[in-house]
């Protein structure tokens, strides 16, 4: 399919009219409060689930998110990326295979693995079974 110069003069705008839109949707500050993990669906499949604990907005307007992720064997969470916000996994159960600016580390049952700001990353499942993280991302404040 082919778009014309005056269709994507339309589609553009609205574009980023959308993603400007679901920026400035409003957050949750945080607050005291369980999150029950009986009461959070996963998405996803078996190769690879997640789900979403929270984001919310720390009293200053940090925004915070965490969520939990469960990796099939072999799998790779997503191909190495970058981005500004830090992020904080820990690994609950099995082995992650860190990729962090192209070195490789392992990271056991109970280890904890930092991404800075604008390092390439990535992890993958090296194990013969399921491996389980959780991720806190240090959005900020412009999240």
């Amino acid at each position: 399919m082919e778009i014309s110069r005056r269709e994507l003069s339309f589609l553009l705008p609205a574009l980023a009219a959308r993603a400007a839109a679901q920026q400035q949707a409003p957050v949750e500050t945080m607050t005291s409060k369980a999150y029950p993990s009986d009461k959070i669906p996963f998405t996803g499949d078996a190769n690879k689930k997640s789900r979403r604990f929270f984001l919310a907005s720390t009293h200053t307007g940090f925004q915070v998110e965490m969520h939990e992720t469960v990796l099939g064997p072999g799998m790779e969470a997503h191909p190495p990326h970058r981005h500004v916000h830090e992020e904080i996994m820990v690994v609950a159960a099995g082995t992650l295979e860190a990729n962090m600016d192209g070195n490789r580390q392992t990271a056991p049952t109970g280890s904890v693995l930092v991404f800075g700001s604008n390092q390439l990353h990535n992890v993958r499942n090296p194990g013969t079974g399921p491996v389980q993280y959780y991720v806190i991302e240090l959005r900020g404040s412009g999240a």
